[in-house]
Order: C-alpha cells, then sequence, then structure tokens
C-alpha cells in the first residue's frame, strides 16, 4: 500500500489497515490524528502541513532502512551456510556480491 492510499484512509478516518510494515503504520496513525487534530481546530493550516511534511520525511527514511533491512537477510543466509558448512569460496564470493549490493 503505497503513501496515497494510506493518506486517503487516515483523512477518511479509517481503521488502520492490516499487515503493514512499521514505518508504514506510524505514518498512518500520526497522519490519521493530524488530520483530527486540524479538523477540531487545534491546528492552523499553517502548521498541519508542516508537520505533514515532516511525517512525509519520516516515511521515507523509513521506507529505505525497511528496503536495506531486506537486503541484508540474504546476507545472513549466507554466513549462516557458511558456518554450517565451514570454508566455501563459493558461497563466500557470493556474500562478497551481495554486501557490494547493498553498498551501492
Amino acid at each position: 500500500m503505497d503513501i496515497k492510499r494510506l493518506d486517503g484512509m487516515a483523512k477518511a478516518g479509517e481503521e488502520l489497515p492490516q499487515g503493514l510494515a512499521s514505518y508504514k503504520q506510524n505514518y498512518y496513525i500520526a497522519s490519521r490524528g493530524l488530520y483530527k487534530q486540524y479538523e477540531r481546530g487545534e491546528i492552523d493550516l499553517t502548521r498541519a502541513r508542516i508537520e505533514k511534511a515532516e511525517l512525509m520525511e519520516a516515511y521515507k527514511e523509513g521506507e529505505w532502512e525497511w528496503e536495506y533491512f531486506l537486503k541484508l537477510h540474504p546476507i545472513l543466509d549466507k554466513l549462516q551456510q557458511l558456518a554450517k558448512e565451514g570454508s566455501n569460496s563459493v558461497v563466500e564470493f557470493e556474500i562478497l556480491e551481495l554486501i557490494e549490493k547493498l553498498l551501492k
């Protein structure tokens, strides 16, 4: 589910969708609260826009961190394979390739 869809649901005050990554959950809950604060007149439009921009930036950072985290799993799998099997130049090379891709 992308940020536009989350935002529309948050604005409508819908329930938190199930199965979202934590950064998406955080964005959704914060956005829904921000819309409610604006509706009740607790914050003005300028403040709402500033805070919304901060939420969007946090979403982008969270998305990047999540993708980075997912890229670490194949490396962990290969390291576990190497620990189990012992020295294996093919697996060692695959680990180095995965690390190189991760660093790009």
